[in-house]
């Protein structure tokens, strides 16, 4: 029984445009200045911190082995269905409508299906069918840790930590022994596979968003009681913006110097902004001020909710007008944008309302009573809901609340 993070739902929204400006700026022309300038793939970045963040949040009390493997169960239906259905959309288009000779084989596609894509560290396996998905391997490893993670979190976060740097620490000892290539130029193994893609080293940005949840659980009251509360919002925005800009030109600037490796720049530049990210996070789920408000408005928080679907329907079909460019060449390239938007939107919606939540109601329809039993067994470990607390109301998170990338 949490309160309720509208303006978080709404920043998934943002961070998922960034990632559709990325891919889609190479093929229209537009924003090319934008995605060659700024980090956008730092979007990924933030949805695992606010993932960490918002599992910690809603799922704090966490425990036993039942409630752990129907908490898992749960983000699979959350995850899994819209993935299976874009998988499939995808290999229709490329291997049969569109005739472009798309034949993975059965070990790339049981790794799709599994989504254990991420752990092969080879771009035929996590860049195959709907590359965008290799994420969601990545995610589910976190989902798969979680409940390992929140026991005692209280109390030894420290050695949670530890764990997930060390974890960041075995990648970079590989790409030392290995010295692997930093840029992808064939189906290789490179450092991006290590640091980019293996779920193990982007552990440490979901950690610091459970570490931003447990300081929200532990310390709102003091936390609201701030002088600075009534700016935390607008605070929140400054810090994330600031850290997704400097920490990419910081590293690029050491790189430059020689102070730094290639590989340590490159995940500074994707991930490096992660704890900024985490406090960003933080702040906004405390704060009441007119940046919280502005972002709670319906129609953001309604795009924030389809941004999953978005994630994951976007490079399909921008690949896809990809393949004929003479449909819409005597368009002006920003209308071409424009109407792409526009259709990605639509897409995303149906395949949210048709796809993704019947699919996720009826995975979780045989479990009605374990979802009674764990809301309850979560309810009996937590402090009772007052009405003077901000962070309790009377209505009841699902057990499976959004936090896929994004």
């Amino acid at each position: 029984m949490k309160k309720q993070l509208p303006a978080l739902t709404s920043l998934r929204f943002f961070a998922a445009a960034m990632i559709v400006v990325q891919h889609a700026a190479g093929h229209f022309g537009v924003f090319k200045d934008l995605a060659k300038n700024y980090a956008l793939d730092q979007g990924v970045s933030f949805f695992f911190v606010l993932s960490g963040f918002i599992l910690t949040y809603t799922h704090g009390n966490l425990s036993g082995v039942k409630n752990s493997i129907y908490f898992l169960w749960a983000r699979i239906a959350r995850i899994w269905p819209s993935h299976a259905t874009t998988m499939i959309t995808f290999y229709i288009l490329w291997a049969y409508v569109f005739s472009t000779g798309y034949s993975p084989d059965i070990s790339t596609t049981l790794s799709n299906l599994t989504l254990t894509q991420s752990w092969i560290p080879y771009p035929s396996y996590f860049f195959s069918y709907n590359g965008v998905s290799w994420s969601l391997s990545t995610e589910l490893f976190f989902y798969a840790m979680f409940p390992l993670l929140i026991i005692n979190i209280r109390k030894n976060w420290p050695l949670k930590l530890l764990f997930s740097v060390s974890l960041l620490g075995l990648s970079f000892l590989i790409i030392s022994i290995t010295r692997p290539p930093a840029v992808i130029t064939g189906d290789i193994i490179t450092s991006a596979s290590w640091l980019y893609i293996w779920p193990p080293a982007r552990l440490l940005e979901f950690v610091f968003g459970m570490l931003a949840g447990l300081v929200v659980m532990q310390k709102s009251d003091s936390l609201l009681d701030s002088r600075w509360s009534a700016i935390y919002g607008f605070m929140a925005l400054t810090i994330m913006i600031c850290a997704g800009i400097l920490v990419p030109n910081l590293s690029s600037w050491m790189l430059s110097h020689q102070w730094i490796s290639l590989p340590l720049a490159g995940w500074l530049n994707a991930s490096g902004a992660a704890p900024f990210f985490a406090l960003g996070i933080l702040l906004l789920a405390v704060s009441k001020d007119f940046i919280t408000r502005a972002l709670s408005f319906k129609p953001l928080v309604w795009l924030g909710e389809i941004s999953f679907s978005i994630y994951l329907t976007h490079q399909i079909i921008q690949k896809t007008l990809s393949l004929h460019p003479q449909w819409f060449a005597s368009i002006d390239q920003s209308v071409q944008m424009l109407g792409y938007c526009i259709f990605v939107i639509i897409v995303s919606f149906l395949l949210w309302r048709f796809i993704e939540k019947p699919a996720q109601k009826l995975m979780l329809s045989p479990f009605k009573n374990n979802t009674k039993t764990l809301v309850n067994a979560l309810q009996a470990k937590s402090p009772p809901p007052t009405t003077s607390s901000p962070h309790y109301s009377a209505r009841v998170n699902p057990a499976c609340e959004s936090t896929a990338p994004p």
